[in-house]
């Protein structure tokens, strides 16, 4: 095939392309009435709210961050408050054991 006829074949296919294009704009513009600017419009409204729709998920997740963040440091008090407890615990357990391991032994009906 030569240079020629390759050119020739590309041509026709841009020609089929821009045709096909042009059908669809032809048929756009049935479809809209020939008013592409309320198509363009359209799409511009789906994009603010699409955009409008990611800052509220965006708000939300600042927020809940926000109450984690509050419920981690509250976490953290509790945990420390807990370790307190145990080690209280610990301290009066270990003061029991001691005063049962004083009276093994002894007669506890006598004062």
């Amino acid at each position: 095939m030569s240079d020629d006829s390759l050119a020739h074949g590309e041509l026709d296919a841009l020609t089929r392309r821009t045709e096909a294009v042009e059908d669809r704009v032809e048929s756009l513009q049935v479809q809209t009435g020939g008013n592409f600017a309320a198509v363009i419009e359209g799409q511009a409204a789906l994009r603010r709210e699409v955009r409008d729709g990611f800052t509220a998920v965006n708000t939300r997740l600042d927020v809940l961050s926000g109450r984690f963040d509050r419920m981690d440091r509250h976490m953290d008090g509790l945990s420390q408050q807990v370790d307190s407890f145990i080690t209280e615990q610990r301290n009066v357990n270990a003061t029991l054991v001691e005063l049962l391991s004083g009276l093994v032994g002894k007669d506890t009906t006598q004062d």
